[in-house]
């Protein structure tokens, strides 16, 4: 039911992601004082090519589990094998397709260390490809808890492995060997869960159906992948290995986005889709969103207010020159509070995906271009945001009418102008405090206060907001209690 809230039924999952993101959070971290900046940079070259290769060549097949095995039709065990059967074909194209084409790879990005390190990147692709369906089965099944503990489980794995090689001086070589490890043993669960219920189990029928629900979307992929990461590709043909871990550092995602995003998107993606949850679509909407927000705006707001700190923090002050890149690459986070991609493919709307992630793209190229031309490297990411949130403005018009809703109702307006107002009041103490010690030796402890100083505004300016309550109360209610009520 729709008055659980998605947050209360996301918990296991935000919990195995809280877990991972810790581990995940730390490696950039680790890297950066162990790597040259040159390897650092050629680090995640090899990186975009291979998330890359990742997020576009599912084809939709393993997303495409959300929609079906909710239905509780028995067919759950096809619905799986189906799609281990075809991602992993897929990655064993996309593996091959990266050991062909390395020394192309390596021209791109002007680094001819790359393909040096081209059998453990097809590696690791296709080991990544191939066991994509994991975590979304056990999440589609209801088995949240089992999916948190994989997750946990995988990325606690994964930062263990690659870590011990450098420590032990075997470079990035034997950093990327540890990673096709990690990829081996997902190989092995995954081949666990489709040998159990009976095996393996294939119906021709049904995979038909999958595949014409799957290849929207998965088309839809083929465009958006690129569009997300075009502006990368761009600075990385652009400029050296150490000038594009300038740029990756610049452009890096605070884990709490998809920490909060993919939990919440996944389970209203299943709640949409069980029977009766598009009568419920406006609640279940309001729901995630108010829950994204109440967090993702007053984050976005002390990032950008507090980024002269948390930079050099995170990487040392050998990566100041990525702040003003940061700064522009976190307004992309209040856009996550919009979950519209879950939205749309619970409804089945997966031709619209295809249709509108072209239009982003061909929208995408041309802002990135010119912004890189005139602007440099914090242009490229700034026409990057302008094209993404033009676009998102497009597809929430799409949702409304999905739901049958008016734009007075598609969102909680009035709290999400609470959250705003109290995020952009409490920046201000914040971006004082950074620029009063932008240079400190010890940017952490600068930070901290920073950050003091933004929590005691913030919390203070909802506790003053008029209405039922107090502002205090009603994001309390957003991130704990029951649904939001509906505008409108």
């Amino acid at each position: 039911m729709a008055q659980l809230g998605i947050l209360k039924q996301a918990g296991p999952l935000l919990l195995g992601r809280a877990g991972a993101t810790v581990l995940g959070f730390a490696l950039p971290l680790v890297l950066t004082r162990l790597l040259p900046q040159t390897e650092f940079g050629t680090y995640k070259q090899v990186w975009l090519v291979v998330t890359t290769g990742y997020f576009m060549l599912q084809l939709g097949m393993s997303g495409s589990l959300y929609y079906f095995v909710p239905r509780r039709d028995g067919r759950a065990q096809a619905w799986l094998t189906q799609s281990v059967a075809s991602v992993s074909m897929l990655g064993a194209l996309c593996g091959a397709g990266l050991w062909m084409a390395r020394f192309a790879i390596a021209r791109q990005f002007g680094n001819p260390d790359l393909a040096t390190f081209a059998l453990p990147m097809a590696l690791i692709a296709f080991t990544m490809i191939a066991t994509s369906p994991i975590e979304v089965q056990l999440t589609a099944e209801g088995k949240v808890g089992a999916a948190a503990w994989v997750i946990f489980l995988s990325d606690a794995v994964r930062v263990a492995a690659s870590v011990v090689p450098l420590l032990l001086g075997w470079g990035l070589h034997g950093f990327f060997w540890a990673y096709v490890l990690h990829g081996a043993l997902r190989m092995v669960l995954q081949a666990v869960m489709v040998l159990r219920n009976g095996g393996p189990s294939f119906d021709f029928a049904l995979l038909r159906e999958q595949i014409a629900y799957a290849l929207p979307f998965g088309g839809a992929v083929l465009l958006d992948i690129p569009q997300r990461t075009f502006h990368q590709w761009a600075v990385g043909s652009a400029v050296d290995a150490a000038a594009f871990a300038i740029y990756a550092q610049g452009c890096f995602q605070v884990p709490i986005v998809n920490l909060l995003y993919l939990p919440i998107s996944d389970v209203l993606q299943v709640k949409l889709a069980e029977p009766g949850g598009r009568a419920q679509g406006v609640q279940l909407f309001h729901d995630a969103n108010l829950r994204l927000a109440a967090l993702f705006f007053p984050f976005t707001a002390g990032m950008v207010a507090a980024a002269a700190l948390f930079v050099p923090a995170l990487f040392t002050h050998t990566y100041d020159a990525s702040v003003p890149i940061f700064r522009v690459a976190i307004l992309l986070t209040p856009l996550s509070a919009l979950p519209l991609d879950g939205t749309l493919r619970a409804l089945g709307r997966t031709k619209y995906l295809f249709h509108i992630f072209l239009v982003r793209l061909v929208v995408t190229v041309p802002s990135v271009l010119i912004g890189l031309r005139l602007f440099g490297m914090t242009g490229a990411i700034g026409g990057h945001t302008l094209a993404e949130a033009a676009v998102r403005i497009v597809m929430l018009e799409r949702v409304r009418r999905e739901l049958g809703t008016s734009w007075r109702g598609i969102l909680p307006w009035g709290q999400l102008s609470l959250l705003a107002t109290a995020s952009l009041v409490a920046s201000v103490p914040a971006l004082v405090v950074s620029r009063w010690a932008a240079e400190s030796p010890r940017p952490f402890a600068a930070l901290c206060l920073a950050g003091a100083a933004y929590a005691v505004v913030y919390l203070t300016a909802l506790a003053l907001a008029p209405g039922e309550g107090g502002g205090l109360q009603r994001v309390r209610r957003a991130l704990l209690g029951a649904p939001a009520p509906m505008a409108g």
